[in-house]
């Protein structure tokens, strides 16, 4: 089984096989917790101060979530590098409406340190999410994901349908092409990837990321305010071993690995679904997702100019809107 450790403790991760989380070390899990914790609170403090945080219990661990507004209830889930905080720009706005809680998925936030090496991620995103909702006493809810994430979210809601009544995807997906930008693809090269990721990865800075979400992320990352990049910087530091194994997971020379690829399971989608897809998205362009709809009524798409791939950064009121609509329709 893979162990992990948290605040110094060691911790059964999940029923793969007896490994820790590599670049994890116990003398130093409180001060990062802590200064995740703090950066959190700042981001928080500035977007939506009256976000309730909690931890929450799932099979194969323990996670955090953001909790803010009343019934009935919106889950949100987050991409592959990034935790819950990604969406806190977001959270006053739709807890207008909702009850919205986003959740750290595995490896990521303050969420248990997760092992993602060999790992099958389809399998692994339904054991989550279908604990997440069992945690929180969820018969069915609205999903609103973003790349990884939808990916998982995808998943879930083929086999799932009835615990997903909506389904916004918000940027690209995961497993609707193999290209992935190179700042990524480098991450499967044999050998040096890893290596390469940790050399990259190990010692973040505001600028730093403020540059990365700038490559790969968003359009305008000159308006990425410093709680939302302090809170990457923290969550990187502290999760850097995670995000690598899932990257290992995910990713090969090629690009996302053919095996997470949807392909015709994209058809087997009932639940009503939308793409809001930033039409500057650098995993690639809405015309795919457009393509996907074509055979697929239950689908449709939504095209936010001067986006990119988190939407919701570059053009917040439209994003918003969009997905208000949708789930009123």
């Amino acid at each position: 089984m893979i162990r992990s450790r948290t605040n110094g403790e060691t911790s059964t991760m999940n029923g793969h096989r007896d490994v820790e989380v590599r670049g994890w070390r116990p003398d130093a899990a409180s001060e990062m917790d802590q200064q995740l914790k703090a950066a959190q609170a700042a981001l928080l403090a500035r977007h939506a101060s009256d976000t309730r945080v909690r931890r929450v219990s799932w099979s194969q661990g323990e996670t955090q979530v953001f909790e803010l507004g009343n019934d009935p209830p919106l889950l949100l889930v987050h991409g592959g590098g990034n935790s819950a905080f990604e969406w806190v720009p977001l959270l006053s706005a739709l807890a207008r409406n909702h009850r919205v809680i986003a959740v750290d998925r595995p490896g990521h936030g303050l969420a248990d340190p997760f092992d993602y090496r060999g790992v099958d991620l389809l399998d692994h995103a339904r054991t989550f999410l279908t604990g997440i909702l069992d945690a929180l006493e969820l018969r069915t809810v609205d999903i609103v994901a973003n790349s990884m994430g939808g990916l998982w979210s995808v998943v879930f809601a083929i086999d799932a349908p009835e615990r997903v009544s909506r389904l916004a995807l918000v940027g690209a997906p995961a497993g609707v092409t193999r290209p992935v930008p190179h700042q990524l693809w480098t991450l499967g090269l044999p050998l040096i990837g890893q290596p390469l990721g940790q050399f990259l990865m190990s010692n973040p800075t505001r600028e730093s990321i403020r540059k990365f979400w700038g490559e790969i992320l968003v359009v305008h990352p000159e308006t990425l305010d410093d709680t939302l990049l302090d809170a990457n910087v923290a969550h990187m530091r502290r999760n850097i071993g995670s995000i690598l194994s899932l990257m290992r997971c995910a990713i090969d020379v090629g690009g996302l690995r053919r095996r997470w690829i949807l392909g015709e399971r994209w058809q087997a989608l009932k639940v009503p679904t939308v793409f809001v897809w930033g039409e500057r998205d650098a995993f690639t362009a809405p015309d795919v997702a457009e393509q996907i709809a074509e055979g697929n009524p239950n689908l449709r798409v939504i095209r936010i100019p001067g986006a990119g791939h988190l939407p919701w950064i570059d053009n917040p009121e439209r994003v918003v809107d969009e997905i208000e609509h949708f789930l009123r329709s």
